[in-house]
């Protein structure tokens, strides 16, 4: 037997030696052939009575034993600690799903009973699980922080202050229970900020059948508000859609006539093949989907154990508060049952052992996470680009038709016969069909090689306006089959600072994918079209009218935009 005073050994130096540096008593454990429990007792043998570093070992001092000077303050205190009155109600399904897990049940249904409304308010927790005792009812009351559930990686609770949530919420707890082997039923009644519970048998609440009941009473005014069905759908949803999935139990959500059914979201986009990590604590399971689209409610949830979502979102860890988890287009969840919930408030137990093997697995796939959303946002942008691509021909068809432009000459994006105003003018008098503009030089020259235009040339196959309107000299014409080629757009492989600008040779008009404008508005369909047919509509009016003034321009402008918008989608 080793005594408190006796030096430790070599082999227990060695282990308080490691200790120190902060290795886990697992590993420790592992290197020297005994258990983390082992490990532990040793520790606390040989430092319960030896001298704090930097502290001079006290002689003849007075021990002190702790002691809760206001026991009804503390519990108050304790059941208050809930940052969320949701949170607390969370506890009284805990209890009930851990009842299923005890007795291996799977599948069996959990109802929250939601009366909000008359003189007494209540809510109701019901299961049909094993049931409590009278023994076990005294044994709960009589136990607070001290569960019997600690060590069952089946079950969630281990705290032992569960019972004590209801403060947060109402004035009074009654559980109300029976068991298989008994047709008594018995009732467990709490009052906030009591240090006592009653116990008693019930008759007015008798149960049919074994199970718990937990009813919460005196209902303050703010929770009445917060706990309406949707919200506690929503919520159950979210922290438990793990279990829902795994079909661990049901949860039934009753207020009046209305009864909802949780069920487990289902996860948009491409699911990752991503294989489980093994620790030494077990599996960390990866449950992860990129979707096209950017949502910033999408997230991706911290599962623990019993599959209770601990953490909504991955980023409210700080060290993991960065793309892709913050792209909005990841979500799902990670599942590693080793990781422990922070007593009342939601959050992570930032332990030495489990944490960091956690937030390394995170680090450790995030680069795969980042390449599969770049990929998504490529294809999506393609597949965007050619939908808008095909509406703005659709669009303009539709506003060149309006216009006349199809067949007028002064405004054809596609003339190829000579004359003024022909969007490919420069090319047309070619008969290779090149489209490329002459220089000045060589115009000049041919103007001065050739004769000198009789008014009969002049007059030579001049076209009749169909108006009768129009003017008597010559104009470009269209030629039938190129005027149906619709302006195209396309990003621009080599942008510059500009919004966009027309190629000729290709008559497409290329789009600066990096301009701030677009950036700003790439993620919402309907208004790209709009931006993007506003470029369409600009280059063609700028092409079109070179020797315009500004007045002009900005007129011939509006006229265009106005039947473009007319065109456009309607937004829902």
């Amino acid at each position: 037997m080793h005594h408190a005073g006796r030096m430790p050994s070599e082999r227990d130096q060695a282990i308080l030696e490691l200790h120190r540096e902060g290795k886990s008593l697992r590993a420790i454990g592992e290197q020297f052939g005994i258990s983390g429990e082992r490990v532990r007792q040793i520790v606390t043998r040989h430092t319960s009575t030896a001298p704090k570093p930097g502290r001079a070992k006290t002689t003849g001092g007075e021990r002190v034993r702790l002691r809760i000077g206001n026991l009804a303050k503390a519990v108050l205190v304790t059941g208050q600690a809930y940052q969320d009155p949701k949170d607390a109600l969370n506890e009284f399904v805990s209890n009930a799903a851990d009842a299923y897990a005890e007795q291996g049940r799977g599948g069996e249904r959990i109802r929250v009973l939601l009366r909000r409304k008359g003189k007494r308010p209540v809510i109701a927790i019901d299961d049909v699980g094993p049931g409590m005792s009278p023994d076990r009812l005294r044994e709960v009351a009589r136990n607070l922080f001290e569960s019997a559930k600690a060590g069952d990686d089946r079950t969630l609770g281990e705290k032992a202050i569960g019972l004590l949530a209801f403060q947060q919420l109402g004035g009074r707890c009654d559980l109300v229970s029976r068991t298989a082997d008994s047709d008594e039923t018995w009732v467990l009644s709490l009052d906030r900020g009591r240090a006592d519970a009653e116990l008693a048998r019930e008759k007015r609440r008798a149960r049919q059948v074994p199970g718990t009941t937990v009813y919460l009473s005196e209902l303050d005014p703010e929770v009445l508000r917060v706990l309406t069905q949707r919200k506690v759908v929503d919520y159950l949803r979210r922290r438990r859609g793990a279990a829902l999935a795994a079909g661990d139990y049901e949860i039934e959500v009753v207020e009046g006539r209305s009864s909802e059914l949780v069920t487990p979201e289902e996860p948009e986009g491409v699911r990752l093949a991503i294989p489980a990590h093994s620790t030494l604590w077990g599996r960390i399971e990866f449950a992860l989907y990129v979707a096209t689209d950017a949502n910033p409610r999408r997230q991706v949830a911290v599962v623990g154990r019993a599959g209770t979502t601990i953490l909504d979102s991955l980023t409210e860890l700080e060290e993991l508060d960065h793309e892709p988890w913050t792209s909005g287009q990841v979500s799902g969840r990670i599942h590693f049952e080793a990781l422990q919930q922070s007593a009342g408030r939601r959050a992570v137990l930032r332990d030495r052992d489990t944490f960091p093997v956690f937030r390394d697995a995170v680090e450790s796939i995030e680069p795969l996470v980042a390449r599969t959303v770049e990929r998504v946002r490529r294809e999506v942008d393609e597949q965007t680009a050619d939908r808008i691509s095909d509406a703005v021909r659709r669009i303009f068809g539709r506003v060149l038709k309006e216009l006349a432009d199809l067949d007028n000459p002064m405004r054809t994006p596609i003339g190829s016969e000579p004359g003024e105003g022909g969007l490919l003018d420069g090319g047309a008098g070619r008969g290779d069909g090149s489209g490329s503009r002459p220089s000045a030089g060589a115009s000049g020259d041919q103007e001065r090689s050739s004769p000198d235009p009789t008014l009969e040339d002049l007059d030579r196959g001049a076209r009749q306006p169909e108006d009768g309107s129009g003017l008597g000299h010559e104009g470009a014409r269209p030629d039938r089959q190129r005027s149906r080629n619709l302006p195209s757009i396309a990003p621009d492989p080599d942008p510059g600072p500009a919004r966009s600008r027309f190629d000729e040779e290709s008559a497409t008009v290329l789009y600066n994918d990096r301009h701030e404008d677009y950036l700003l508005l790439k993620d919402d369909e309907a208004v790209l079209l709009d931006y993007l047919a506003t470029l369409v509509a600009k280059e063609y009016v700028v092409f079109n009218n070179p020797r315009s003034t500004s007045e002009e321009l900005g007129e011939e402008m509006v006229r265009m935009l106005v039947r473009v918008r007319r065109h456009l989608p309607k937004r829902r």
